[in-house]
């Protein structure tokens, strides 16, 4: 009778301290890091099976990130957030911010063909029995023009040439001496520089290189001279754009002793 009641008593202070144990095992919770924590929900994932629990558990304090940890993002870099719908467990990626690219000088380059006229005076020498006259005489002529353009966003240069040919005039003198429609030639180099007031209007300069021929009447004592045969001057000028591929151009310049000279035409690009 009395082994009964100890071994009843007994068996009730052992369910007692089972008891106690398991109801103080309920009672202690698992203790997350704070940094994991921050990870997870940086990443936009919630560890919803026990697997996960339990490796967050068994790691402890050790799981959290280092400061010097070398995998961690630095500032400079831009984090782009992966898409959680297809893989929840997707780390997040890292790339760095391209730099910024300098774009390169452009230009645009044609070539143009066209028709100009010209006009100008020439001071004239006529001398014959001994007495000296000074005059003028005019130029007219028409010229085929072949240039290459090439211009940048404000301003821009061509380098062309020009073949003419016309009639000279002057007279009457002393003893019916006249000069009427003396055939003459010209062949001339026009390098151009200008600045683009617009897409479709530009202004510059022209330097006019040329050489000119023209056979005056001699003869019976009669000796005439008119300008020199090589010649520059330099030319103020527009160019305006009126459709896609045709220019309009004048220009006006001195080009010797005084004189004056007017140019007009229109030109074809391609």
């Amino acid at each position: 009778m009395g082994k009964m009641k100890i071994s009843i008593l007994l068996c009730l202070i052992l369910t007692s301290s089972l008891a106690s144990a398991q109801q103080r095992k309920r009672s202690v919770k698992p203790r997350v890091p704070a940094q994991a924590t921050t990870q997870e929900s940086t990443s936009g994932t919630t560890p919803d099976t026990p697997a996960a629990t339990e490796s967050t558990t068994a790691t402890g304090d050790s799981s959290e990130a280092s400061p010097e940890d070398p995998a961690a993002p630095s500032e400079e870099a831009t984090v782009s957030t992966p898409d959680t719908s297809a893989d929840p467990n997707q780390a997040s990626v890292t790339s760095l911010r391209p730099r910024p690219k300098r774009l390169p000088v452009q230009s645009i380059s044609s070539w143009a063909v066209g028709l100009t006229t010209l006009q100008w005076n020439e001071k004239l020498t006529v001398s014959q029995l001994g007495s000296t006259t000074n005059s003028n005489m005019n130029f007219n002529g028409m010229g085929l023009v072949l240039q290459k353009e090439t211009y940048y966003l404000q301003w821009g240069w061509n380098v062309g040439g020009m073949l003419a040919v016309g009639r000279a005039n002057s007279g009457p003198f002393a003893n019916d001496v006249k000069i009427e429609r003396q055939g003459f030639t010209m062949l001339a180099l026009t390098p151009r520089m200008f600045w683009r007031v617009t897409n479709s209007v530009n202004v510059g300069g022209t330097a006019l290189i040329y050489i000119r021929n023209i056979d005056l009447p001699s003869g019976n004592g009669v000796d005439i001279t008119a300008g020199r045969k090589n010649n520059a001057g330099f030319l103020v000028d527009m160019n305006l754009r009126i459709f896609k591929e045709w220019d309009f151009y004048q220009a006006i310049g001195p080009i010797n002793d005084g004189a004056y000279l007017w140019k007009i035409g229109a030109n074809y690009r391609f």
